[in-house]
């Protein structure tokens, strides 16, 4: 890459955005407490020099942030910088200086930031044989069985606490086989927060960014509505084929009838990444639905004229109560089918006009 095709006051910026980041990078490898938000700062500068310098200064930049930041704080804190925060930088600032839609600005960042997310496992796994998100839901469990003692503890009754507590045992049991789709919501959340502080930094320094249309105008592709039984008969297949279990006939006649139906009938499948693909898939997509379901019941209240508090009562309602999630889920099924809010909203312009 020549320089020569910089300008020097590209350069100079480059250099103050550079030690930003590497800054930004440090700060977060030595004061955890402010690593979350280092997140969503650390690729903001090379997202400004983007935009004012061009894709040139921007590539130029990380790579002198992640040689400081390694030489400082070891080649890990370069790396992080190198293949986490420098990617989604520059891509949000290579599409906002070509003057994309906000949707695809959001898509772009989702797409580099779930690679780099799954990038920094693979590394990780290399390194050090750890798995981040199997170490999380470890953690996580631990907590529960830690709460549930010092509960017990204080005299609670256990057998309400088991009650309780049940429900979470078995999320927390089929939680790695979601890793999958941890790594995507978490590549999505990324990039949309990152993207709303960019776009309040930027509009700062006066350069419009569009914004994200109202929550109440997004709609779901047709095709999305086939992942969700695409997803369950994935996981059908994947069920339809029990993994043979061979016995000796002198054992079989040795277990008793429930121990050779148990061997026979086990839920465990000949193919697990069949079952694993369709688990994340239709999980993933009752998430959306569930998404357009809550939107779709706002424009509803609001239809009928509801104060917004009692909107997001509602809303609180439906994340607490198990049969209002189902009614969400279905609601956003129905919208996506039938396009219910805009045949709302055609009903209230027809009142008001007569």
């Amino acid at each position: 890459m020549s320089t020569r095709s910089l300008s020097v006051r590209g350069l100079t910026e480059g250099a103050i955005l550079a030690a930003l980041v590497a800054l930004f990078a440090l700060a977060a490898r030595y004061f955890p407490l402010i690593g979350i938000v280092s997140t969503f700062v650390t690729p903001l500068p090379l997202t400004i020099l983007v935009v004012r310098q061009g894709m040139r200064a921007g590539v130029l930049a990380a790579l002198v942030a992640s040689v400081i930041a390694g030489m400082i704080g070891g080649p890990l804190t370069g790396l992080a910088i190198a293949l986490t925060f420098a990617p989604l930088g520059i891509a949000f600032g290579g599409v906002l200086r070509q003057q994309r839609p906000a949707s695809t600005v959001l898509l772009v960042g989702s797409v580099v930031s779930t690679v780099s997310i799954l990038v920094n496992v693979a590394i990780t796994l290399t390194i050090s044989g750890i798995n981040p998100y199997a170490m999380l839901i470890q953690g996580m469990v631990q907590s529960q069985e830690e709460a549930l003692r010092f509960y017990a503890r204080l005299g609670l009754d256990e057998a309400r606490m088991e009650q309780v507590a049940g429900p979470m045992r078995q999320i927390f049991q089929i939680m790695p086989r979601l890793i999958p789709l941890l790594v995507v919501v978490g590549g999505i959340t990324t990039a949309y927060v990152n993207f709303e502080v960019t776009r309040f930094v930027l509009r700062r320094f006066r350069h419009p960014v569009p914004a994200l249309p109202p929550l109440s105008s997004w709609r779901i592709p047709g095709l999305v509505m086939w992942a969700l039984p695409l997803g369950i008969g994935l996981i059908w297949l994947a069920h339809a084929a029990p993994v043979p279990f061979v016995l000796p006939g002198a054992t079989m006649r040795m277990l008793p009838p429930d121990d050779v139906s148990a061997a026979f009938y086990a839920a465990s499948s000949r193919y697990p990444a069949m079952e694993t693909a369709g688990l994340n898939l239709s999980i993933f997509t009752q998430i959306i639905f569930s998404m357009m379901g809550l939107v779709a019941a706002w424009v509803l209240l609001e239809r009928y004229g509801a104060p917004r508090w009692l909107r997001w009562l509602a809303v609180t309602f439906a994340f607490t109560s198990p049969p209002l999630s189902i009614a969400v889920f279905l609601l956003g099924l129905a919208d996506a089918a039938f396009d219910l809010r805009t045949r709302w909203r055609a009903a209230k312009t027809a009142e008001v006009s007569a």
